[in-house]
């Protein structure tokens, strides 16, 4: 049975650190990431017993894990914001039915057909006969090229260029800025970029994208992790974290995790969902698309899953449509 591995709050941010953009006045304008809790300089990163639970509501403690670290300030320039068309488009052969408004309970072909990619670069794993360790898959949008880089230069420097046993690539959807992006993989090979817009409502096109290029370009992957560009991912906690619960991720998902959580009907929410797209009152079990991480093996079955899974535009959600699917 696949199952959730619950981390709660402190104990994520072992390997997690959401940042945010912000501006501190200093005299003069200065533009720098600021962590979450502003308050924060650095973290005694303790971690609680974590739970695992499976769609019974069953649960045991698994494993305590303490690990210490000192974020260090990201400092980057001002960036350009452009305007994206924020209607669902894509150019995928399923999309006709995944953009009624109307959620189906059943479907045929919903994901059953490979995203288009406009840049792949499969050679990222390659050479398929060497083990890789942990693939990092990083949702970003195309206007990010600074947080990018800033991330380049900063924790994915564990993946030695992406020559290491942990590799990484950077998952984008179509926008104004798509030249710019052909021109930004050209320095660093490290760009996957889908045939559809790149909105906030298609982030499950994009990660299903991501899913799909690992189990098809990226084989050699023990372990996968999904997470922002936005994020601050501290590689040795990840490690330690993977290779103590490397048999349990086999079956399993890991990240912060809600047991049961409440669709938001309010329209003015970022997470709105209305009756019609998701008339259940509840939502199954789900690990916060900031970062989880699960192993190859789950992966591989929630692509295969989600060809009978219908579309909705809250990614995690949907990934946890498709492992209680599988239930």
């Amino acid at each position: 049975m696949l199952k959730i591995v619950h981390m709660k709050r402190r104990n994520f941010q072992t390997t997690v650190v959401r940042l945010l953009p912000c501006i501190i006045s200093l005299g003069i304008a200065f533009p720098m990431f600021c962590y979450l809790y502003t308050n924060v300089r650095s973290l005694t990163l303790y971690v609680k017993p974590f739970l695992e639970y499976d769609a019974t509501g069953g649960t045991k403690v698994v494993q305590t894990i303490k690990t210490f670290t000192t974020l260090q300030k990201s400092h980057t320039s001002t960036q350009t914001i452009v305007k994206l068309n924020q209607t669902m488009h894509t150019r995928t052969k399923p999309s006709n039915k995944q953009n009624q408004i109307v959620r189906q309970h059943k479907c045929t072909g919903c994901f059953s057909e490979s995203i288009d990619l406009i840049i792949n670069n499969e050679e990222i794993c390659k050479p398929s006969n060497e083990s890789i360790d942990i693939l990092i898959m990083i949702m970003s949008s195309p206007q990010n090229k600074l947080s990018r880089d800033a991330i380049r230069d900063t924790w994915l420097k564990h993946t030695k260029m992406n020559k290491g046993n942990i590799r990484y690539v950077f998952l984008l959807g179509e926008s104004q800025m798509t030249k710019e992006l052909e021109e930004e993989n050209f320095q660093t090979m490290d760009i996957i970029l889908g045939s559809f817009k790149d909105t906030y409502n298609n982030l499950t096109y994009k990660t299903m994208m991501s899913f799909q290029w690992a189990t098809k370009h990226c084989r050699n992957a023990q372990f996968v992790m999904k997470t922002d560009d936005d994020v601050y991912v501290h590689i040795p906690g990840l490690k330690r974290v993977i290779n103590e619960n490397a048999n349990a991720l086999q079956n399993a998902v890991g990240g912060s995790c809600q047991r049961i959580a409440s669709p938001i009907r309010d329209k003015r929410s970022k997470w709105y969902a209305s009756f019609q797209s998701y008339p259940e009152k509840t939502y199954p079990g789900y690990c916060s698309g900031t970062g989880y991480v699960t192993s190859l093996n789950v992966i591989t079955k929630i692509v295969e899953i989600s060809k009978t899974v219908p579309f909705f535009h809250l990614e995690d959600v949907y990934v946890a449509l498709c492992i209680k699917k599988m239930d």
